[in-house]
């Protein structure tokens, strides 16, 4: 009779782990509620509509679920999934073809198309864009959550988050080092509604202005409204500007067109997408701000080692072996230059990649890698340096005439990044 009750319960408890580890619940991560919708499983086929979202879904990995896009999401990683329309009004059976379990969308999406695709099953997300750094952290968990699970998607927003601060501090503190404590002014204005506005006060925008190591003169406002007698006062060091309309306001205006940074031409464009995409763009947003106020902090072009004449003739023929490939990685650092700013990266002059090496570069090595053909599989494009990249590196390599190691030294990531860099056959 124990025996029998022990059997009993032991097939009971093979059949309970069974039906969580069917239903998804066995580590805790899923289902995921979030507002009034619960994700039962971790998707696999996303559809992002939302360019913010994006930004998101690119910097914390996740991307990689990707098989649909808005004609506004025009982020770089992700261009190559296919359009699914706009924003607004996507094309609802596009959607469906493309197998999608889980559609992000933006606020204004058609409540037609969302209920057409909620019939369906797919579950449609509409996300509020985060105005305020608080609320753009929320959103880095929430989507997180959905995308990797209660426990460790949760974790990997949260981090992500926080490293794109951090790298953000970077920027600040390069600055801060330069001008020993001294603080420029800066103002970041936009056209809204046919209006001249200002980045205010507790916003994204306005983090994103702090980190220049500057002050944004519109520290005490709080509706985004122009006070064009404080920007007098306050005459900014450096004003940047959303687009062509709202420079030509800038201009028309005698108080605005005689700040002394739009005279001495300290005044830059940089798009409101770049200002508020809580990723990678506005962080290359950053940059471009800050290497436009302070030129002397922007890293050096590559420049090729100097090699020491050699004593004998087989010395020699490798030293002028070296000697070529440095010369040609230099040669070329010019034209890879504007291809590897498309993938966030900045080739040093010691910068090489090995197997086993996990972080951004790797992983901006292994998405040109991809663009070009040498790796097949997106879903191989992780950031992990492992055999499948390894193999990639080699057959580059023996493409472009460089020796087959596996190893991306620094003479191949240089090809890698030029634009004449052979693609796979």
């Amino acid at each position: 009779m124990k025996t029998k009750i022990i059997s009993i319960a032991l097939a009971v408890a093979v059949m309970l782990s069974a039906v969580a580890l069917l239903s998804g619940c066995s580590d805790g991560e899923y289902p995921v509620e979030v507002a009034n919708l619960k994700i039962e499983s971790k998707p696999e086929n996303i559809v992002v509509l939302d360019a913010p979202t994006a930004d998101i879904l690119i910097a914390t990995g996740y991307d990689r679920y990707i098989v649909g896009r808005s004609d506004e999401v025009d982020q770089k990683s992700v261009e190559v999934a296919p359009s699914m329309g706009s924003s607004e009004k996507p094309d609802a059976d596009k959607i469906i073809e493309a197998g999608a379990d889980l559609v992000f969308a933006g606020p204004t999406i058609d409540e037609s198309v969302k209920n057409k695709l909620s019939d369906k099953g797919i579950q449609v997300i509409k996300m509020s864009h985060g105005d305020t750094p608080k609320q753009v952290e929320t959103n880095y968990i929430t989507i997180s959550k959905i995308c990797g699970g209660t426990k460790t998607g949760a974790k990997n927003g949260e981090d992500t988050y926080n490293d794109l601060l951090d790298k953000m501090n970077n920027y600040k503190q390069q600055v801060n080092s330069r001008n020993s404590g001294i603080l420029d002014t800066v103002c970041y204005l936009y056209t809204e509604d046919d209006q001249l506005r200002i980045m205010s006060n507790g916003t994204y925008g306005d983090m994103l202005l702090g980190y220049t190591g500057a002050v944004n003169v519109a520290v005490n406002i709080t509706d985004n409204a122009v006070d064009v007698a404080t920007l007098r006062v306050a005459n900014p060091n450096f004003v940047f500007y959303a687009d062509d309309a709202t420079l030509k306001k800038i201009k028309s205006d005698a108080t605005l067109a005689g700040l002394g940074a739009v005279k001495n031409g300290k005044i830059l464009e940089v798009s409101i997408e770049e200002m508020l995409r809580p990723g990678n763009t506005s962080l290359e947003a950053l940059e471009k701000m800050v290497y436009f106020m302070y030129p002397d902090l922007k890293p050096k072009s590559v420049t090729a080692e100097t090699t020491q004449p050699a004593k004998d003739s087989s010395a020699s023929k490798t030293t002028a072996t070296t000697a070529t490939t440095a010369t040609q990685a230099a040669t070329a650092a010019n034209s890879s230059k504007s291809v590897a700013d498309k993938y966030k990266l900045t080739i040093t002059s010691d910068l090489s990649l090995k197997q086993e090496d996990e972080n951004d570069t790797v992983k901006a090595m292994q998405l040109r890698l991809y663009n070009i053909g040498y790796i097949t599989d997106k879903d191989n494009v992780t950031g992990y340096y492992g055999e499948v990249t390894a193999e990639a590196v080699k057959k580059f390599q023996k493409r472009n005439g460089l020796k087959e190691t596996g190893t991306a030294d620094n003479a191949t990531l240089v090809l890698l990044f030029d634009s004449s860099a052979k693609k796979a056959k």
